[in-house]
């Protein structure tokens, strides 16, 4: 809805207002009004803009300064609270309505308005743990800890710091190109606390904390929460700030509808508003043009709604065109009119002078510097710090990370900049639940619990404990360096039971468990890329079940040797839509009065996007082991759908779990994925390869495989839950295979 207020009414009042602010004028410099001067040279009354808060409806702010610029209205002073504040101080600092536009509605607002991390910018060591649990809780020494706000604000600070980069000289909001200012509430107080000076992204960042949503920001002796709970149109600040005419645009607060329907986001929108309804209503009655855009069936959550909500805002501003050109018209005739669009200052790069890290105590700086990967005396821009602090951020070590670019005292270049960042280290630990079941090793669940930080600085301390037919543990202690090179501990154990085949014919069972303790160092280059090595004790013990000829139970001791590489590009670890995967590792492995043997296995897959919703996913594998009988868990075992990174164990489509064993590999996989709805798949996926005992033997006839099936399944919040039938030219039967839950 647009009104144009009886109480200002422009297309009547407009010209009697400017003839009183000119006689007005005259008179107080001792001129009478017979001895007024002509009208261009009166200097012309300024204009104000202000934008209340609304959270996603804001967006609709951007359709009326797109109308505001069509028209040629100068914009002299601009405010603005919650996401007001967001739309103001960008505008202000030179963004136009179109690259505004451009922003909002190119965003991916689900991240953005999150702490989360997408696993592409996951820190590689990082990914594995991240991708078979479902549901985590943080504890402390109090026991669950509760944050201050459901959002910490990492994603969309980063963002403003991004966008803010050009102008981060300015602490002073009255020295950007256009004045502005936007407004807070102090939690402590309760009083209003408006900003105009400081370090611009916190202050937009505070204006629009929505209280339990958004964590709370300290700045100086308050803790800043959304404006909009004292005032949402703060039009009476910005008349002290000088605005002879103010132009309001008000997307926030309007009378509930005992009808509507109200989710989470429509009672946090109210709660905050209705406390400020009464100041809104009084400054409302400042404007002399006021635009309400009917926003009807949208509410402060509907970002993805951003180009809709720009239309609905033009349309209102539209619907003032007459207003709003008699404004024009009169202020044209006036000296110093200048109605042009802001521009951004041409600042793309700073020459980067010294980096100081704020808040580390038990994170050692060596971490940090290792993530960001930045180099003193370069020039860098503003995409690449950002995406040196997601590298941070992704290590884990941080509840939050955030920047800041400062000028240089005395620099005579103008160009060079000291980058002050900011992070806050995890405390407590956190306790995370994992759920699986699969046809081969039936239910299962997985705890672990995790602490950062403990003993050492910059280390992870990580317990799994997978519950079912196939129980295992895993004690990882973990010394992180980044690119320089760290080094780790795990001790692992693992009980499952292991098949022997006769083509396709199960022909024994056997109760199999290994005890591994490792001692590696490893090196992690941008998050997916890691090499290392190290030394490793194996325990294992094979205990015949049931079966045909049962061998005897046998134990073994083995000390290796090994080195990996491992790099993961993937953005999903179950329906990849981009990205790789490589993993290569070998092993010398030495048995007593045994001598050594060699192990390699080498992995590779690739998710390259066809059209919309279809994906082709080329892979390919290999290996290669020389190890006899005695080390039989050191050869390769092909078949099932498992994913386990266990020695030897690789999936192939249509074929049995294990069934086929062999010292020598090779394969590769053609699937192609369709995203039919939402988030459901079906995945058609073939298989051909070859094994023999001995490499010379690898392609001799009689040694090729054949498999083929399809997959149907949905990527659900605990991980894919999905069915595959398939068969193969060694098991003619149609087999099939359950899968719900991540692997582990």
């Amino acid at each position: 809805m647009v009104k144009l207020l009886s109480f200002g009414a422009v297309s009547a009042k407009l010209p009697l207002l400017l003839a009183l602010y000119f006689v007005l004028a005259n008179s107080m410099s001792g001129q009478t009004a017979a001895t007024i001067r002509p009208a261009t040279d009166v200097k012309r009354p300024t204009v104000g803009v202000v934008l209340s808060g609304g959270g996603a409806k804001g967006i609709a702010h951007i359709g009326v300064l797109k109308i505001l610029e069509e028209v040629g209205i100068p914009v002299d002073y601009i405010a603005g609270t919650s996401m007001g504040s967001i739309i103001g101080g960008l505008y202000a600092t030179g963004y136009d309505a179109d690259r505004l536009e451009t922003i909002t509605v190119g965003q991916n607002w689900t991240k953005l308005l999150s702490d989360d991390i997408s696993r592409t910018d996951l820190s590689i060591e990082e990914k594995t743990e991240e991708d078979i649990f479902f549901v985590s809780f943080p504890y402390g020494k109090t026991g669950v800890r509760i944050p201050s706000g459901i959002i910490s604000g990492q994603n969309i600070e980063n963002l403003m710091n991004t966008l803010c980069f050009p102008v981060y000289k300015i602490r002073d909001f009255n020295k950007l190109q256009i004045p502005f200012f936007c407004v807070a509430m102090d939690i402590i107080s309760g009083k209003e606390v408006v900003l105009r000076d400081g370090y611009l992204p916190d202050a937009m960042r505070a204006s629009m904390a929505i209280p339990s949503l958004f964590a709370a920001v300290p700045r100086d002796s308050f803790l800043l929460v959304d404006g909009g709970v004292v005032n949402n149109f703060p039009s009476d600040h910005l008349k002290e700030m000088g605005a002879d005419i103010i132009i309001g645009v008000d997307v926030g607060y309007k009378n509930p509808d005992p009808s509507d329907s109200y989710d989470i986001f429509k009672i946090f929108e109210q709660t905050v508003f209705i406390a400020s309804e009464a100041r809104m209503m009084a400054n409302r009655r400042l404007c002399d043009i006021y635009i309400q855009p009917d926003l009807t069936g949208y509410n402060s959550s509907n970002f993805s709604d951003a180009d809709s909500l720009i239309a609905r805002g033009e349309k209102a501003a539209r619907l003032q065109l007459p207003a709003l050109y008699k404004l024009r018209d009169s202020l044209k005739n006036l000296s110093a009119f200048r109605p042009t669009k802001p521009v951004l200052p041409a600042v793309d790069s700073v020459l980067l002078k010294e980096i100081q890290i704020h808040g580390l105590d038990k994170v050692s700086a060596r971490l940090v510097s290792g993530k960001l990967q930045l180099n003193l005396q370069s020039w860098i821009k503003p995409a690449e710090i950002r995406s040196a602090i997601n590298n941070v951020y992704s290590s884990m070590y941080f509840s939050k990370v955030t920047w800041e670019l400062q000028p240089v005292e005395n620099d005579k270049t103008n160009s060079q900049a000291l980058l002050q960042i900011n992070v806050k280290e995890k405390e407590g630990g956190l306790l995370r639940v994992g759920l699986n079941y699969n046809s081969d090793f039936s239910a299962s669940i997985l705890l672990n619990t995790t602490f950062r930080n403990l003993l050492i600085g910059g280390t992870k301390l990580s317990f799994n404990l997978g519950l079912g037919d196939s129980p295992k543990i895993l004690a990882s202690y973990f010394k992180n360096n980044g690119i320089k090179p760290g080094w780790g501990l795990d001790v692992e154990g693992q009980n499952m039971d292991i098949y022997s085949y006769n083509g396709s014919r199960k022909t024994a069972t056997i109760d199999y468990t290994n005890i591994a303790v490792r001692l590696y160092t490893q090196s992690i280059f941008k998050n997916s890329f890691a090499l290392g090595g190290g030394l490793e004790f194996e325990f294992e013990n094979f205990n015949p079940l049931v079966g045909e000829a049962l061998p005897e139970s046998e134990s073994n001791r083995f000390y290796n040797g090994f080195l990996f590489l491992n790099i993961d590009h993937y953005d999903d670890i179950s329906y990849p839509t981009k990205g790789s995967r490589l993993y290569c590792k070998y092993k010398l492995i030495y048995a007593e009065d045994l001598p050594f043997d060699h192990f390699l296995r080498f992995q590779y897959e690739k998710a390259v996007p066809i059209v919309k919703r279809i994906t082709f996913l080329p892979s390919f594998f290999a290996g290669y082991s020389s190890a006899d009988s005695t080390a039989s868990m050191y050869q390769f075992y092909m078949g099932g759908m498992n994913r386990l990174q266990i020695s030897g164990l690789l999936p192939f489509v249509g074929l049995d779990f294990m069934q086929v064993n062999n010292r020598v590999v090779t394969g590769i996989g053609a699937n192609l994925q369709y995203n039919f709805w939402r988030k459901n798949y079906a995945v058609f996926r073939i298989n051909a390869g070859s094994s023999a005992w001995d490499l010379t033997n690898l392609f001799m006839q009689g040694t090729g495989m054949l498999g083929f099936g399809i997959t149907v399944g949905n990527n659900s919040i605990i991980g894919p839950i999905e069915i595959t039938l398939m068969a193969s030219n060694l098991h003619h039967d149609l087999l099939s295979y359950i899968n719900i839950g991540y692997w582990f």
